[in-house]
């Protein structure tokens, strides 16, 4: 659930609006009303958000918001590392703010719950002739509330059904 506050900022949660102002002022574009709406919607949401979510939810305290705002900014977040894209069961594209430093996730289907996962569950494999940089692992499933109400579903049961329920990734 996402939280509006006036000013499109939300209670200070470590300085994480106020550094992600700052760094898209450093990348040149100004700290405005609705941009700053657009971060406090993504820090104050435990879930991935679709642009229309995210333009939903900043017109209530920047009603100035605009859809090409919302893709501006989050192609700018993209580019410096702080915002994480995935698929969404409905087969759209959800967006969650990400801290820079190496973590993977556990994604809901069905609700875009965003789970980071703070300890790397792989290594990076040898590879003859090849040297790996970094690595993305996104684990797919049911979150605990969407498992209960889908029957109680419990680790090790068979979640091939919610994985059929991804758009396939080519």
């Amino acid at each position: 659930m996402t939280t509006a506050i006036s000013n499109g900022r939300l209670p200070d949660r470590g300085g994480r609006e106020d550094e992600l102002s700052a760094a898209l002022a450093a990348l040149g574009l100004r700290v405005t009303g609705p941009r700053r709406a657009i971060v406090a919607a993504l820090l104050g949401s435990r879930k991935l958000m679709t642009p229309e979510q995210l333009l939903s939810t900043a017109r209530v305290s920047a009603p100035a918001t605009s859809l090409a705002t919302i893709y501006r900014t989050l192609e700018r977040l993209h580019a410096i590392g702080r915002l994480k894209r995935a698929p969404l069961a409905s087969g759209a594209i959800g967006y969650a703010y990400c801290t820079p430093e190496h973590h993977d996730h556990a994604i809901c289907t069905s609700c875009g719950q965003l789970v980071p996962i703070a300890s790397c569950p792989i290594s990076a494999p040898a590879i003859a002739g090849f040297r790996a940089a970094s690595h993305v692992v996104d684990i797919y499933g049911l979150c605990s509330a969407c498992a209960e109400r889908a029957g109680g579903l419990a680790p090790g049961d068979d979640s091939t059904a919610a994985a059929r329920s991804l758009p396939d990734r080519a």
